[in-house]
């Protein structure tokens, strides 16, 4: 996540002419990386926020608000440069796009970890497709709705009812068939991770090995 270089090769003029950007709708966009929830808004130059995942490698945020996770703490940005690979999870807002170009799909529930997040919800798949198969062979921002993400807060388990997420499957750690297991058994320890700006400002002593 960084900010982008003001008319540079990463700006948003890159991405498009100044006069096709001001045509694009923007969308609410919310999206969680290790340790923060990403929301503010996008142009949107596809049909459909997943398709416009898959389509480009990186997205320029506006209007940001970063929140940390999951100890708290947050910070206002006018524009943050995404990069798809940094992105385990988006949550789909917009359009759904054509409804003649949907085709027959059948729901299966599954349950995936990525980082510190676990998720459930229904992945859609070709009636009598295999779902894990489906998922695999998939470009990477995959749609599932009915979701919800699981995450803990020092002892506490936070779980949010999401509705439709988008989830990167290059950073899914393991997927199954099924709903999670009961009590929250399944929701990940991760240790907290310092940022650059209290490594800087607080650096842990260490001892040498000389």
């Amino acid at each position: 996540m960084r900010q982008p270089a003001p008319g540079g090769r990463d700006g948003p003029a890159a991405a498009s002419p100044e006069s096709d950007s001001d045509e694009l709708p923007e969308v609410d966009f919310v999206a969680y990386t290790s340790d923060e929830r990403l929301s503010g808004r996008v142009r949107l130059d596809s049909a459909r926020l997943s398709d416009m995942l898959n389509a480009n490698d990186e997205y320029v945020l506006i209007d940001a608000l970063a929140e940390r996770l999951p100890h708290g703490g947050s910070l206002v940005v006018s524009e943050i440069l995404l990069r798809r690979n940094e992105l385990p999870l988006v949550h789909a807002a917009g359009p759904r796009g054509s409804r003649t170009l949907r085709i027959p799909t059948e729901p299966h529930r599954i349950v995936l970890r990525s980082g510190r997040y676990l998720v459930s919800g229904r992945l859609h798949s070709g009636p009598g497709e295999d779902p894990l198969a489906s998922l695999r062979a998939r470009r990477p921002m995959v749609p599932l709705t009915y979701a919800t993400i699981e995450f803990r807060r020092g002892m506490e388990i936070v779980a949010e009812p999401i509705g439709t997420i988008v989830v990167n499957r290059e950073l899914v750690d393991w997927v199954r068939e099924g709903v999670p297991l009961a009590g929250g058994a399944e929701v990940p320890w991760v240790p907290a991770r310092r940022s650059a700006r209290d490594e800087i400002e607080h650096p842990v002593e260490t001892e040498s090995a000389v």
